[in-house]
């Protein structure tokens, strides 16, 4: 398996809003793993993390590239 690092900025301001990055945390049988989400803070963070443990699925298909949306 080929490994590419995926370069995140730690803030990114869109519409003069400063979006922070966080990093999320969990554990399976296989180990303990991170993912990242952008949020306005701390709070915002844990209220997208919610939605998502309530409302996240996994796509068909596998992960083609990654495009750059600037």
């Amino acid at each position: 398996m080929s490994r590419q690092a995926v370069p995140l900025a730690a803030v990114v301001v869109e519409q003069g809003r400063t979006w922070r990055l966080f990093p999320v945390d969990f554990t399976t049988a296989e180990g303990t793993f991170s993912v990242y989400l952008y949020a306005l803070n701390r709070e915002h963070a844990a209220a997208i993390l919610l939605e998502l443990k309530e409302t996240a699925v996994l796509r068909d298909g596998d992960l083609a590239g990654i495009t750059r949306n600037d």
